[in-house]
């Protein structure tokens, strides 16, 4: 079997390297870019995500590079606390959930596909400009400079797809809820922050902050990821910009600094550069798969990202891909099977963090206490509090019980 990967992001590079796991070995990578990016900021992967980097044996490179996420807290606007759970191995997973730089990940993966795949069957600077389904049931991919035909192709080409657009050709941009991201990574003391993720504010204006590295220098700093979203307009189509934009720190509204017990003055004098972002993502899609070809990760169910969540599926859609390649009896029987599988799942997923996903519990203290308040047992219980965390988790895949239970593939 003769496999094209179109797109070396997380989802690219996890898809060929769990293919190679599989046995199947015939893979192909392509990216548009001259080579595979390691720009971006910090994102988590959770437990169930990385008990496939586990099954990859890639957790010792991966925690080395790393911080294992033992809590997750959250604030109101004004730091009173909500809610906090143990997370990762500290709750009682079999896997730790981690705090990562994007580059560490990536750099991870790739140094891993080179080992084992192949520098050879990596191809930077190749554009998929169309697609065309051959009679035999094979697939051709014309890029800009050549063309070559395949048993199948994956799309795991992000957000703004080209093989996603193929099928879907007057789909139009990504979806803007309104709210702008302004996301940075700071160099800040060791003991600024603890081992956990805190989220605070409501959803129109909420601050994320979480160490992604332990430390890196002899003056015990480390690196401290964070993400400031204000809503700065009525829901649209996303506006024209790079996706990755750098800005001036002058740029984020003065109000973010009201999250005084955060820091927020500390991490914007320590910030190496700032990037903006639209929050975006596109409505679930009737079908991924046309004959010899599928989609996967953000090509198929962009998220808004609530819920630390977007990574980590595409990590998961490669698993149940190379699960039913191995088990179907032909390609196009094993992409149907992987859609029925993912296709919903990931569906519930988008639809629940356009409702801000777990981080809900915050807007509704917000909501029903404006002002703030003097007990928070008198606006929210704490078995209210316990069911949205624990049905998010089991809406996305990483209810503890069942997943630690679960068998290898």
């Amino acid at each position: 079997m003769e496999v094209a990967i179109i797109g070396a992001g997380v989802g690219g590079l996890t898809l060929a390297l769990s293919l190679h796991h599989a046995g199947i070995k015939n893979i192909h990578l392509y990216e548009s870019s001259d080579q595979v990016s390691e720009l971006g900021v910090g994102i988590n992967i959770l437990p169930h995500a990385m008990r496939i980097m586990d099954q990859l044996g890639l957790l010792e490179e991966l925690l080395a590079v790393s911080v294992e996420t033992s809590d997750l807290k959250y604030y109101t606007q004004k730091g009173q606390f909500v809610w906090q759970e143990k997370r990762g191995v500290s709750a009682g997973y079999r896997w730790p959930q981690i705090s990562i730089h994007r580059g560490f990940l990536i750099r991870t993966l790739y140094d891993a596909f080179i080992a084992r795949v192949g520098r050879e069957n990596l191809h930077t600077n190749h554009t998929l400009v169309d697609l065309d389904q051959q009679p035999d049931g094979t697939v051709k991919a014309i890029f800009e400079d050549s063309q070559k035909q395949f048993d199948c192709l994956i799309g795991c080409d992000g957000i703004h797809s080209a093989v996603r657009r193929k099928f879907y050709p007057n789909e139009g941009s990504p979806k803007w809820d309104g709210i702008t991201m302004w996301r940075g990574v700071s160099l800040m003391n060791d003991d600024y922050a603890d081992n956990a993720m805190v989220i605070a504010g409501r959803s129109q204006h909420r601050m994320v902050m979480y160490p992604i590295s332990k430390s890196i220098n002899d003056e015990g700093k480390r690196l401290i990821n964070w993400v400031a979203k204000h809503k700065t307009t009525d829901a649209q189509a996303m506006p024209k910009q790079d996706w990755v934009h750098e800005v001036e720190n002058n740029e984020i509204p003065d109000h973010f600094k009201n999250f005084d017990f955060l820091d927020v003055s500390g991490l914007l004098d320590n910030v190496s550069a700032i990037y903006k972002y639209p929050q975006v993502d596109r409505d679930p899609l009737p079908t991924w798969s046309f004959g010899p070809i599928t989609l996967l990760g953000d090509a198929a169910h962009p998220m808004y990202p609530s819920g630390s969540n977007g990574a980590s599926q595409a990590i998961i859609d490669a698993e149940v891909l190379c699960q039913q390649l191995q088990t179907q009896s032909d390609i196009e029987q094993a992409f149907t099977a992987y859609e029925l599988e993912r296709r919903p799942a990931t569906a519930d997923i988008v639809m629940k963090n356009r409702k801000a996903g777990p981080e809900q519990c915050i807007d509704i203290v917000e909501d029903r206490a404006p002002e703030g308040f003097s007990s928070l047992d008198q606006v929210i219980t704490q078995q209210e509090l316990k069911n949205i965390a624990d049905n998010y988790k089991k809406t996305a895949g990483f209810d503890k019980q069942i997943l630690n239970t679960k068998a290898a593939y």
